[in-house]
């Protein structure tokens, strides 16, 4: 009984050791890891400190240590040298083992830290100490510093578009982060960015633009900086085109607007069940592609991209809306009257009730209808919305401008003869800008358009109508002279053009030009500026030195600066020649239709145009060419 007993409390005394075991094992676990928790670089109680120097005097104070080089390997450290101090300890903080090691001594004041990785943490702790008493300060801990990162070498751009692009790279071991620097082909880097990871997209580019990128990787702080890597052009892709399509005779028309930073355009057509390269336009003034030799009644269907090309690569847009157009036969352009098919029936017309003056003085015979009011055949696209505006007498034939109102088709004039008042042909003019006044010199016809005075030579057209051509396109003017304000009405008049300004508010001008090199590239050197009324939109000077000036506004008595009339003057013409003159007053008004624009003479009849035939609004709608006798118009009654 006595063993067994003895057995029992030598049991009991093991299990109480072992709990005993247990709980010290388990607090020094904690303790341990509360004590790894709690340490770090900036707690220099574990270092066991080398050499004699071992009681800490407060009177000798370690300086604060700064990096003052930094490289991709190494770290110089500097500070102030301390009073009684003859050497210094260094401590290297062992990141991963999260303790310190001695590392050196040194009786300077910096230390050079070398063989460290790219990117790589460090810290020192440092001490002075005075040998002679062997005393020490206590420690200073560096703040944190980076070793320098590697260099990004290589990174590519991809997934284009015309506001992004998208930067990769293979990620750095020593980099904390990466800086994305871009510029433009100027290289003038701004940053635009960070990374945390080897891609960046930057949303931030316009459309159709070349640029340039560079990316330099971090450790630690975005100030502690690798070497730059290599700079990488891209371009945005160009925006792309809205494009407006029209079917034509044997041929369909695509237009569209210059793209910005396009180097030229790609036109494609559906044929089956994908779409292919129909043409390549190089060039960013290339807005137009006309598809010819089609089948009329049969539809097709187009899209069109614009392109960039850089170190030859081609950046290529997006594909504009897919566009469908029927080619079909265009008639010939009109020279019936619009409106009033018969004398008869124009008699009845409010014009004419309206202005019985005007309708009893009109000779119904010299009077033509306008051509092309409509349908005018534009190089094989028909246009019924042209706006008839200027007219002159040039050899034998009448010269009459117009404008689409829709800004669909070029200006144009009608060329007819004198003689029977047959269409001779049509001139396309070059662009769309809105034709106004005309005039011929003998040589060249002069066409107003905004602030410019553009040339045809009468020679090219004088071709045309010898040769029986339904139309003639121009590729480009003879000359284009800038004016300082804009041009409504142009005549030729004592060897001069005289150009003058519309306002309905404010007086306008005529400026008088003087013509040089007539039959080659004509100059114009301006000689006069003389005020004139408002609203003027045509004028012209007849043989017995009367001016009549054309004004018109608006459409019906409803609207503000409502009028329709030729007000004659007999002005000062004793130095016309110099391009001088002195208007004087009114001497005579004759009321005409709604909206007449410009005027000529030839003969013995004055010729105005009227815009009205296409205004549905206009009270007083004309659609002739209304010829009245001069001597009717410049009667003085003043």
């Amino acid at each position: 009984m006595e063993k067994i007993r003895n057995h029992k409390q030598l049991a009991f005394v093991m299990a109480v050791i072992l709990l005993a075991l247990q709980v010290v094992s388990s607090t020094g676990m904690w303790q341990k890891e509360n004590v790894k928790a709690a340490t770090g670089p900036q707690d220099t109680s574990t270092i066991v400190v080398s050499g004699a120097a071992v009681t800490v005097d407060p009177g000798i104070v370690m300086s604060p240590v700064t990096a003052t080089e930094i490289t991709k390997y190494s770290i110089t450290y500097q500070w102030a040298p301390v009073v009684n101090a003859t050497s210094y300890y260094i401590y290297k903080y062992d990141v991963s083992q999260e303790k310190y090691e001695y590392y050196t001594a040194t009786s300077g004041s910096s230390i050079s830290v070398g063989g460290l990785p790219a990117g790589e943490e460090c810290y020192l702790a440092i001490y002075a100490v005075n040998d002679d008493t062997a005393c020490r300060s206590d420690f200073v801990v560096t703040t944190v510093v980076y070793t320098k990162p590697e260099k990004v070498e290589t990174f590519t751009i991809s997934d284009n578009t015309s506001t992004s692009v998208v930067l990769r790279w293979q990620d750095i071991p020593s980099a904390t982060g990466y800086i994305i620097y871009r510029a433009g082909t100027g290289g003038n880097f701004k940053k635009i960015g960070t990374s945390t990871v080897g891609e960046y997209k930057d949303t931030t580019l316009e459309a159709g633009k070349t640029y340039q990128y560079k990316i330099v990787a971090y450790a630690g702080t975005v100030n502690n900086v690798g070497e730059e890597s290599p700079a990488i052009f891209t371009c945005s892709l160009p925006k792309a085109p809205t494009v407006a399509i029209k079917g034509g005779n044997q041929r369909v028309r695509l237009t569209w607007a210059a793209i910005t930073g396009a180097m030229g355009y790609n036109v494609y057509i559906k044929q089956g069940e994908q779409y292919v390269l129909l043409a390549t336009l190089e060039g960013k003034t290339n807005k137009k592609f006309i598809h010819t030799n089609l089948e009329n009644g049969q539809s097709y269907k187009y899209y069109v991209t614009a392109y960039r090309s850089y170190n030859g690569v081609v950046y290529e847009s997006k594909t504009s809306e897919e566009k469908t157009a029927m080619a079909a036969e265009v008639n010939a352009t009109s020279t019936e009257a619009k409106l009033f098919k018969t004398t008869s029936t124009f008699k009845k017309s409010a014009a004419c009730k309206k202005n019985k003056n005007f309708a009893k003085k009109l000779d119904y015979a010299k009077s033509f209808p306008i051509p092309g009011m409509s349908l005018t055949n534009v190089a094989e696209f028909g246009c019924a919305t042209m706006i008839p505006q200027g007219i002159t007498v040039a050899k034998s034939y009448f010269f009459i401008t117009a404008y689409d109102s829709q800004g669909i088709e070029n200006s144009v004039v009608y060329v007819v003869s004198k003689a029977d008042k047959e269409l001779m042909t049509t001139i396309i003019l070059p662009n769309k800008s809105h034709a106004g006044g005309i005039a011929f010199d003998g040589k060249n016809l002069w066409i107003t358009q905004a602030k410019t005075l553009r040339s045809v030579p009468f020679s090219a057209v004088k071709d045309a109508i010898d040769n029986q051509d339904p139309y003639l396109e121009l590729s480009a003017y003879g000359v284009e002279v800038n004016l300082p304000q804009q041009a409504a009405t142009v005549t030729y008049y004592k060897k001069l053009l005289w150009v003058a300004s519309y306002d309905e508010l404010k007086p306008g001008y005529l400026v008088s030009y003087k013509i040089a090199k007539k039959g080659s590239k004509p100059e114009l050197t301006p000689l006069k500026t003389i005020s004139m009324p408002t609203r003027v939109q045509g004028i012209a000077f007849s043989g017995n030195g009367r001016l009549i000036v054309s004004r018109s506004c608006q459409t019906d008595p409803k609207k503000r600066g409502y009028m329709h009339q030729l007000d004659v003057y007999k002005p000062n013409l004793k130095k016309a020649s110099k391009g001088i003159i002195s208007l004087g007053k009114v001497r005579s008004t004759v009321e005409v239709p709604t909206m007449n624009e410009e005027i000529t003479i030839s003969g013995n009849r004055i010729y105005i145009v009227f815009e009205s035939v296409s205004f549905y609004t206009a009270e007083q709608r004309v659609d002739r060419i209304c010829a009245l006798p001069v001597s009717y118009v410049t009667k003085l009654t003043k």
